[in-house]
């Protein structure tokens, strides 16, 4: 009873940090690659993009200058990786 909750948790938390992973890489380097190619301009190096636009007068794009790390996603797939392991190994000493 016990390994059985212990298994659910474990696939729980495996599955919230692979969707995690795959939200982080989505949004830190995927979205600016697809942006940068779309504007046709060089947004690989921006963490922020804002894009403002009034009725009145022209649309604005800001972006900060500053990368935010990847130190999150690599945690996030590190721990996905692991829950990933340790399920098909489960798995397989079940049979």
């Amino acid at each position: 009873m016990k390994n059985k909750l212990i298994n659910k948790a474990i696939t729980i938390l495996t599955v919230i940090c692979i969707m995690v992973t795959i939200n982080n890489l989505a949004f830190n380097f995927l979205l600016p690659i697809y942006l940068s190619y779309k504007f046709q301009t060089d947004l690989k190096g921006a963490s922020s993009i804002g894009v403002i636009g009034g009725a009145d007068g022209p649309t604005s794009i800001y972006l900060s200058s500053q990368q935010s790390p990847g130190t999150i996603t690599a945690i996030f797939a590190l721990l996905s990786i692991v829950g990933i392991i340790y399920l098909i190994f489960v798995k397989r000493t079940k049979r």
